[in-house]
């Protein structure tokens, strides 16, 4: 017998406002975590994220929802290659080596495994096609190698959170074409 549902409300930062979730395809939750660059030891951050979001998922399946969770492992980008040449070791080693020492902390701190996780360096393939994709629907740019995203392209982009000002976490990049655009491809 399914257990009755009970209502559940969150803060949604784009409105401002508490608001009742109201799932997509009724009675499933996806959610998703960007999770972490595997290039060093795990810190208090992602111990904060990982938590809140176990917290999230352990709530939504006792309101008896059925919940997908994903959160990645970008175990191939600049930290990773540049870390992995200073250390002497392949790029791939390195970062298996750390996502292995990031589930044993997550382990330690009691948090469930995520329904998928998903590594980079899988899907490869996918990844390039989507990137194709996005530049021949004109919404990505090359320049000089790199494949840049246009968040002007996307007139939703960046309405949840404001983290699209340039400079703040990154230095400002001349080769873009608004500041706010990320890099897909290095």
């Amino acid at each position: 017998m399914e257990m009755e549902k009970r209502e559940l409300t969150l803060y949604n930062t784009r409105t401002q406002q508490k608001e009742v979730v109201k799932p997509i395809n009724p009675g499933k939750i996806r959610m998703y975590l960007c999770g972490i660059s595997a290039y060093g030891l795990s810190h208090l951050g992602h111990a904060r994220a990982a938590v809140s979001f176990d917290v999230l998922y352990r709530y939504l399946k006792h309101l008896g929802y059925e919940v997908t969770y994903v959160r990645n492992f970008t175990d191939v980008d600049d930290k990773v290659i540049n870390r992995a040449k200073e250390c002497g070791e392949n790029p791939l080693d390195l970062s298996s080596r750390f996502c292995d020492e990031y589930l044993v902390d997550m382990g330690a701190l009691q948090c469930l495994l995520p329904t998928h996780q998903p590594r980079v360096s899988d899907h490869m393939e996918h990844i390039i096609k989507m990137i194709e994709t996005i530049i021949a629907k004109d919404c990505g740019y090359e320049v000089r190698g790199d494949v840049f995203f246009s968040v002007d392209k996307s007139p939703n982009y960046g309405q949840v959170l404001d983290h699209t000002r340039a400079g703040e976490r990154v230095a400002a990049d001349p080769r873009k074409r608004n500041p706010a655009d990320f890099a897909l491809w290095k």
